[in-house]
């Protein structure tokens, strides 16, 4: 294991050096060259090999804290991998690359307290499922976000730093921002629902109010309320990236948070 292990950390570390090099160099043309994403794709591949031996044991389902953690880097980085393929968004590696190494080391050795489900039914299965790859495309909605901010302020300060000749023009990446935010709040949609559906298969009532439901609402709110801006009142720029970095902070308190408090600092 230790060696799988250390092999995909040598991978993510040579893909994030190759994602730097063509940042740093002006005009350093499209990311979607098979040198520069093997290294990703191979890293990924060992990360969930190592995870799934982590998450699942026999025939049960281990969703421990950092066990859930390190799948979201992964499907973040998988994301990631897959749109460079098409669009230009090599910016973005800077803080998905570093993502995923930290989900590699919190998978490996701080899974945390083991949460142990045998015989998920299939709308739970469905439900963590479309639960991932919403969460996915919104960290990398967030990530972009990031970007966006570093580079208008730039432009309004009239400086130029080491990564800016090299970036996406900022309409570039408010066209990936707003199609990331768009798929990613209309699979959140489908996994509210789905959410609902399940409680009441399971439990017999839609709803129950705790702090994990409530903060999902909220986000996904968030996330409606900011398209609805776009649209209606043109939002763009930092606006739109600062409301979709508070909606997706707001998601991450929505399982993380309330799972760190209770299984951490409460247990």
């Amino acid at each position: 294991m230790l060696f799988v292990f250390l092999i995909a950390m040598a991978a993510y570390i040579v893909a994030m050096i190759g994602f730097w090099r063509v940042i740093l160099r002006v005009g350093g043309g499209a990311v979607n060259g098979a040198g520069l994403l093997l290294p990703g794709w191979v890293a990924a591949l060992l990360h969930g090999w190592l995870l799934g031996v982590g998450m699942l044991p026999g025939n049960t389902l281990n969703l421990a804290l950092g066990n859930v953690f390190s799948l979201v880097t992964l499907m973040t980085v998988v994301l990631f991998l897959l749109a460079a393929l098409a669009r230009d968004v090599r910016g973005l590696s800077l803080l998905v690359m570093p993502l995923g190494i930290a989900g590699l080391v919190v998978g490996q050795f701080l899974s945390g307290r083991p949460l142990l489900i045998q015989d998920a039914p299939p709308l739970l299965w469905w439900h963590l499922g479309v639960a991932l790859f919403a969460f996915g495309i919104l960290c990398i909605a967030a990530a972009q976000a990031l970007v966006l901010i570093f580079q208008d302020r730039h432009l309004h300060s009239h400086r130029t730093g080491n990564l800016l000749p090299a970036m996406p023009a900022i309409q570039t990446m408010e066209n990936n921002l707003f199609r990331l935010t768009q798929i990613g709040a209309l699979l959140l949609t489908v996994n509210l629902i789905i959410g609902i559906l399940f409680l009441r298969a399971r439990y017999g009532y839609a709803l129950e109010f705790n702090h994990h439901i409530l903060l999902s609402f909220v986000a996904w709110l968030g996330f409606c309320a900011l398209l609805a801006g776009h649209r209606i009142y043109g939002w763009r720029g930092e606006v739109a990236a600062r409301w979709t970095l508070a909606a997706f902070t707001v998601l991450v308190l929505a399982y993380f948070g309330t799972r760190f408090v209770t299984t951490i600092i409460l247990s």
